[in-house]
């Protein structure tokens, strides 16, 4: 069984949907044999888009698996045996105007009805693309993202003298700045894993907060510091996924997130959630975990055993699956 799948052009500042379907193909049974395809165009412009599409129509196989970000080229490949993965839709979902009513429809609509087969990283993608689409939900299948290499348990008894907070990102959705308004006055010290605005160093300094600021870490350098850190703090406003929670699950950490949306179908039962709109609430969870030694123990527990779904090797027999299905 022969499988084509089609990568974004290269980018050095773009990697996440690489890293994911690396993982995934390299955990394929051997019966499926894969081909790569990384275009060489179709990044910006309507020009190198037309060009991308030539290039998917020359390179195109039996089953053609279009690992996401360009599901546009969906339209110069066969109907028959087309795949498409859909990832996080969060940005077409939160923005609005001309540009993006015409990207809904190139790297939705369109592509979504012409594959024979969809699958989506969570229940959220899932409704969010047949809400766009309209397409028969027996058309996708929700296979989530596996857990990168290196995120093995690693026990941590007790916490540390002054509790240290991971906080993974520093963009608008992650909520930094509710975070350091929720510890303000707390004897923690937060981890941040992202560059700092000049905006959110003010507050931090406004409101005394004891920190870490890790910048262009390496694997090794986040692995880490998930290590090092007492819990997860993760109370986004949105995510398409939430890689961190099943990070941190996989270490051993206690997590706190968000409860609604991607965030709390991708926890499972392992971790405490809050509103992330509420700072307060926000404060109250942390308090809760970092005093009741038990609530932690029974989030590392529940943690571990929901991101053991998360092996590469399961989700890549998931997607053997699909393929089977179109090769009948």
């Amino acid at each position: 069984m022969q499988v084509t799948f089609f990568f974004r052009k290269p980018q050095p500042q773009y990697h996440s949907i690489e890293r994911v379907f690396n993982l995934i193909i390299k955990s394929l049974p051997n019966h499926v044999d894969a081909h790569v395809y990384k275009l060489t165009t179709g990044d910006k412009g309507i020009l190198s888009r037309i060009k991308a599409l030539l290039e998917a129509w020359k390179n195109k196989g039996n089953i053609n698996h279009i690992t996401g970000d360009i599901s546009y080229i969906a339209l110069a490949l066969p109907k028959k045996g087309l795949v498409i993965t859909y990832h996080d839709l969060e940005s077409l979902i939160r923005s609005d105007g001309f540009k993006t009513s015409i990207l809904r429809w190139f790297w939705v609509k369109l592509p979504a009805r012409r594959a024979q087969a969809i699958t989506v990283i969570s229940e959220h993608t899932k409704k969010q693309v047949m809400e766009w689409s309209g397409v028969n939900k027996e058309k996708i299948h929700v296979i989530t993202n596996p857990l990168p290499t290196g995120f093995t348990y690693s026990p941590k008894h007790g916490l540390s003298e002054v509790p240290q907070l991971l906080v993974i990102g520093t963009k608008h959705n992650k909520n930094l700045e509710g975070i350091i308004d929720a510890v303000a006055g707390l004897n923690v010290r937060l981890i941040i894993a992202g560059r700092l605005s000049e905006s959110q160093r003010d507050l931090l300094y406004r409101k005394g907060i004891n920190y870490e600021n890790l910048v262009g870490a390496t694997d090794e350098q986040i692995i880490d510091a998930y290590r090092r850190c007492d819990l997860l703090c993760f109370p986004s406003f949105f995510e398409g996924f939430g890689m961190p929670i099943i990070e941190a699950q996989a270490i051993g950490r206690p997590v706190i997130t968000s409860c609604f949306g991607a965030m709390m179908e991708v926890a499972g039962e392992g971790a405490h959630l809050v509103d992330p709109y509420n700072p307060i609430d926000i404060r109250k969870g942390i308090i809760r975990v970092l005093e009741d030694g038990d609530l932690r123990s029974h989030l590392v527990k529940k943690g571990l055993e929901n991101a053991a779904l998360f092996d590469a090797t399961k989700l890549a027999e998931k997607y053997t699956e699909v393929y089977r299905q179109l090769n009948r």
